[in-house]
Order: C-alpha cells, then structure tokens, then sequence
C-alpha cells in the first residue's frame, strides 16, 4: 500500500485525522466548491490584476427566475457585505444581516445545501405571505435542488492500486487542466515519511529560491522542467545500482535496467532523492556551461532539452570531478550526432538510458560503443528541406557555426554569450525573401538554413530587402572603420562572399551547403549519407510559420 501524505482542502478547519479517501485529482475544483457552496468565512480568490480579494456569492432571486438563466443573477459582493457607489459614499446593497439579505431577495449561495434554515427566516419576515412563499419555492425547485443534486462523476481507487496504474488512470481520463505526473506522487509518499518536502525543493518558499528558480536565472536551463529533474536522479540512481550489481557479479536478466520511465521515478524513496538532488542540481548547472561552449545560449535554440538530462545525470554520476578534454571531445561527438541523427523524437527514455550507460563507460574505460554516435545517420539532402525553427537539426547548423567561431557581421567579434544577447543576434536570410521573391528564387529553396545564418538586428536592418551586393557595401563601411574585414567575416559563417556579393544565389547555394556538411560531418566523426543534389522542391515544406523579421 502506498502511503500519501494527507492535506485537507484549503479552507476546512478540522484536526488532525486519518483520512478515509484521499482526493487524487481535481483539488482546485473541489476547493472552488467548498469555499463558494459550503464555508461560512468568505472566498479567497483574486482580481484580473492578481490582488487578492476576499467575497460572497449570492443569487439574485427574482433575476434567477428569468429563462434563460441570465448571468447577471449571479452577484459577487466583498466581505464588507456592501455595494457602494459615488466613491463609496452612498450604500446602494446592504446584505450584512440576514433581514436584510430577505428584503434584498438575494439568496447566500453558500446556503445551498442547508437552505431551510434560511427559508425560515425569509417565511417569518415576509409574514408568510403566499406570494413570498412561492416565490421560494420556484426558486428552490428551478435553481437549488438541481445543484444540490447535481451527480458528481467519480473514479474510485482501492487502496492497493499501484503508483503506476493511478498515474495511467489519471492521464487516461483527463483531458484538460493540470497535468498529474510522478513529481506529484512523490511530493505526497515523500511528505508521507517525514523526511523530504520536494515541493518546496523545486519551488522554494519565502526564505529561498527553489531548484527551478536557480536553474531558470540560465537562458539555457529555461525549458528544464520539474519531471527533467527528477528523469536524471533516475538515470543517476539506477545507473549506480546497476554498477553496484555488476560489481556483485550479476549478469544478464539479474541487473536492474536503467531507466527514466515513469515507474523507475516513482520507484525514488526519499533517501535515494536526497543522494543526488544537489549532484543533479550541479549537473543541469555544468551542463549549461557545456551548451555555452556548443554556441547555445537560449533555451528556445536547444535542439532536445533531453540531452540536458543526460550530461546533468553524468556529471552526478561522475562525483561531480568533471571531464577532461578528451572525455569532453567523445561527449561533443555524442552531442553533435544526437542533434543531426535527430534521434530523440521517439523512444526518448530509452534512448537517455543507452546514452548514460554507453557514455559512462566510455568515459571511464573507453572500450564501449556509443549506440547514438552508431545510430546516426545525416543525409546531404537534409539541408535543403531545414526550414523549421523547431527543428533540431536546424537549431544545430546554428549552434555549430557559432561554436565553429562565426562572427558579428560589425564588429568582427566571435558570437559569445557576451555579445548574443547584447545584439540580439537572431538567424536571418542572407539573400532577402524580397530580394528572392523578384529574382523568382523558389520559397523551398531560399528558406532553408543554407540561406541563413545568426545575423545582429542592427545588421538585419541595414541588410533590408537589399541585394547581397548592395548591402555588402554597406557593411564595408562598417567593417572597414572598425579595422576588420567583411570578407573574413562571411567566411566565419561558411559564406562565399565573392559569390554572395556578386548576387550569384545558385553558385552561393551549392558553396555553402557543401561548406556546412562539411562542417556537420567534422562535428560528428563520420561521412553524411551522399543521396545527390537534393532539390528542394522535391520535398515537402515542413516550415512552421515564422515571425516576418525582415522587410
């Protein structure tokens, strides 16, 4: 049996008790409920402008007569029980006694499943008049008893229900609102024994910043989420037992697998959690050190947020010592081949395990096969179907050229995390779509990464619709006043310049994608699949629609 710490619904003033049933889901509903339909003390909820707000719900009788049921008979009216108007100085609604909630004919939503108190009291102040009666009555048998009766739908679980098919329940049945996963299933066994509030971990408290606060303060880390957290202290601890099995002599079917799934998280018992939650918290840390060094600086340009999970599991797994410059080389190859294989859109978890497993142990004895490095495949066609900001191969050409030691089209600077955000280096055309569209240049062909590259917005706006020629020019100026060459530049990002300055797109083309398979080839330690000239009006445009950033 599964033991879950028990948190009453907020508002519910009650002791201490062991609960009979526990509310798995719907917390915020059931809580909206309570405190409108049953509490006594007023509803905490907020404005538009997030300031809290403390009301009372209530009917407007004769409104809520009306077919159909008009929205204006619902009233929310503040604690003070008044409605002022003229800058509060004249009361134009008083429901701070109940006589006058009766001469007002507004009915306390709060009343509804215990009303006959309140028709008592609205009997004897009108005198029991029939007219008033039933009035109520209507009332009571159009609005109140089809809430009161209102059937709830319910799942019910036996106590002896696994973590894992809760879960599978849950995701089955629910559609929308708030997702459940294993980070809430572990809050609640871990708050079970005492020991660890993994809430407050992640999410922190007035006293510090949680573990999302100080991975999020890094552009990069922004996409790491509270399940990415606890997927690497899995791949962490159920690496170390694998090791500490073979340690023992076991072989085959006898080692417990690694793993990220779903039932390996929620298999962490709170002292697991504690042995490398910090270890983890450091992984994601020197991991974004290492996406720095791979020209990645924004968590929007990360190809897969999983390979952060890995090298953040590694370096727990690691003892925290680092890699040297040749385990560091074996891992970029690892990093580069995942990225261009594009092999973590299915099979993810699997993938993470083989990728710990196999870079672990070629990290420490160098004798094992990288199944990533093995599995990956790059076409030369590839390139001129990247059209995609989402895609990761598209994110990689980028990160690859500013890691290879692109340059600011000004300033001749390398592209850093010191000048990315200070320019707002973004990837732009190098011959316009203005420019293309006038030369009848196919949209397939001049929207892909090899007409791209990661452009300043200042340079952006000189660059305008302009041909490359005439631009080029423009940039000389700049370039020449500051003592470096534009030419050099262009060559930093893999770009011809003689034929892009004499506006020769098809010459342009086959130069620079040769250039960046080149490059991507260099990257991952072996040969692109030669498939032949790939026109790319031959594929599909799998291009999401971008956001128009040039003229």
């Amino acid at each position: 049996v599964v033991q879950f710490e028990p948190r009453v619904v907020e508002g519910v003033k009650c002791n201490r008790v062991e609960p009979e049933e526990l509310l798995l889901d719907g917390q915020q509903r059931i809580t909206s409920l309570f405190q409108a339909l049953m509490r006594d003390e007023a509803v905490d909820t907020r404005t538009a402008t997030n300031r809290k707000r403390q009301v009372f719900y209530y009917i407007n009788i004769k409104e809520a007569l009306r077919d159909p049921f008009p929205d204006e008979a619902i009233e929310i009216i503040d604690d003070s029980l008044t409605v002022r108007e003229n800058i509060g100085r004249d009361v134009v609604l008083d429901l701070t006694t109940k006589e006058k909630e009766y001469a007002a004919m507004r009915f306390p939503v709060n009343r509804i499943f215990d009303h006959d108190e309140w028709f008592n009291g609205w009997m004897e102040y009108w005198g029991y008049s029939k007219e008033k009666i039933k009035l109520f009555q209507d009332f009571k048998n159009i609005e109140l008893t089809p809430i009161a009766s209102y059937p709830m739908p319910q799942i019910r679980l036996e106590e002896e229900t696994s973590k894992e098919a809760v879960c599978l329940v849950f995701e089955k049945v629910n559609t929308g609102g708030k997702t459940l996963d294993a980070f809430e299933l572990l809050t609640a066994m871990f708050a079970a024994d005492g020991t660890v509030n993994l809430r407050t971990d992640w999410y922190g408290d007035q006293d510090q910043p949680g573990y999302e606060n100080q991975l999020h303060e890094i552009d990069v880390l922004r996409g790491i989420e509270r399940k990415d957290f606890l997927r690497a202290i899995s791949l962490a601890n159920t690496y170390s037992c694998r090791h500490s099995a073979e340690a023992q002599g076991k072989t085959g079917k006898d080692l417990p697998a690694i793993s990220c799934k779903h039932a390996a998280i929620l298999d962490l018992r709170s002292d697991v959690y504690r042995k490398w939650n910090d270890a983890i918290i450091e992984g994601f840390q020197k991991a974004a050190r290492f996406l720095h060094g791979r020209g990645l600086f924004r968590h929007k340009d990360v190809p897969y947020q999983s390979q952060i999970i890995v090298l953040s599991a590694l370096h727990a797994i690691d003892g925290g010592k680092g890699f040297d410059a040749a385990r560091t080389a074996k891992l970029e190859q690892w990093f580069w081949c995942g990225i261009f294989g594009e092999l973590y859109s299915r099979a993810v978890d699997t993938r993470l395990a083989s990728d710990v497993e196999d870079l672990t142990r070629k990290i420490t004895s160098g004798d094992s096969e990288i199944r990533t490095i093995r599995d990956a495949i790059f076409s030369e066609s590839r390139l001129d179907t990247m059209r995609s900001r989402s895609s990761a191969a598209y994110k990689g050409v980028q990160a690859l050229l500013l890691k290879s030691g692109a340059s600011d089209f000004l300033t001749g600077e390398q592209i850093g995390i010191a000048n990315f955000f200070a320019e707002s280096i973004d990837i732009h055309h190098l011959f316009p779509r203005r420019w293309c569209k006038a030369a009848q240049i196919p949209r397939a062909r001049y929207n892909t990464v090899v007409n791209k590259t990661g452009i300043s917005a200042h340079t952006n706006r000189i660059i305008g619709g302009r041909a490359p020629s005439e631009y080029c020019n423009a940039l000389d100026r700049h370039t020449t006043d500051k003592g470096v060459s534009l030419d050099e530049i262009l060559k930093s990002h893999k770009i011809d310049s003689a034929l892009l300055r004499a506006d020769n797109f098809d010459a342009f083309y086959t130069a620079r994608r040769t250039a960046l398979l080149d490059m991507i080839e260099n990257a991952m330690g072996k040969k692109a699949l030669r498939d032949g000239a790939g026109h790319a009006e031959d594929y599909g445009d799998d291009e999401i629609q971008e956001k128009d950033e040039e003229l």
